[in-house]
């Protein structure tokens, strides 16, 4: 208990020479300590940087009640409205996003109306850029995959070539409009290479040569906001 407050925290005990102290951005307390190190030491390092944690769990549950009432859209940070009506609907008005629920009390509802419209959102999108770029890899021998679109925990796309299939992160739609284009051409190029070689990066920047700064676009949002 540090002020009142429960704190659960992660411990792990490896080759190092001083314990680690971190916060993550969800707000979940990592520490890594030498291997010997007993736990009453670690809590009373964490007894001792109480202030410190506080305010960083502090800081991450407001994060986190601000990002419930957001949606990223593109890369934009909008405001998430609710109403009452008789069926799901999502709307934008400037920098607003209203969705429209029987229940808009009901967390399990808007939940899965959001993923609804997200996964519709990302189909139209992700389709799009493949038909898009597919016939480059045509020319190259790939069979046209199947596509699946489902929400994933830590990849944006994933490829199976003895499948002929692909399948994407339907939060693709946060990201910045460039980086879906080399989520796609990252997955097709995989038809190719299954690695990530030299050669791999080569089938990749022959269909998007300015690949690069769109996959640091992408880790640039990543370490702002983890899958």
């Amino acid at each position: 208990m540090l002020c009142g407050r429960r704190l659960d925290y992660e411990l792990e005990r490896k080759r190092i020479r001083r314990v680690n102290l971190r916060i993550r951005p969800d707000g979940s307390v990592y520490v890594s300590a030498p291997l010997l190190t007993p736990t009453l030491a670690v809590e009373s390092l964490l007894r001792a940087r109480q202030d410190w944690i506080l305010e960083k769990l502090r800081l991450a549950d407001a994060r986190r009640e601000e990002e419930e009432n957001a949606v990223f859209l593109w890369g934009e940070k909008l405001s998430l409205r609710l109403r009452e009506g008789g069926r799901h609907l999502v709307e934008r008005e400037g920098d607003t996003l209203i969705l429209t629920l029987k229940n808009p009390a009901d967390g399990e509802e808007k939940r899965r109306a959001l993923d609804a419209w997200q996964k519709r959102l990302c189909a139209e999108h992700v389709t799009a850029l493949c038909r898009q770029y597919y016939p480059d890899f045509e020319r190259r021998g790939v069979p046209c995959p199947t596509l699946s679109f489902r929400r994933m925990r830590s990849r944006w796309g994933s490829c199976r070539p003895q499948k002929g299939a692909l399948s994407f992160n339907t939060r693709l739609t946060e990201l910045p409009p460039d980086c879906a284009d080399y989520v796609v051409v990252h997955e097709l190029a995989h038809f190719l290479q299954p690695n990530h070689s030299t050669a791999f990066y080569a089938e990749v920047a022959r269909v998007l040569p300015d690949w690069k700064p769109r996959r640091d676009a992408i880790r640039a949002w990543e370490r702002s906001h983890p899958l």
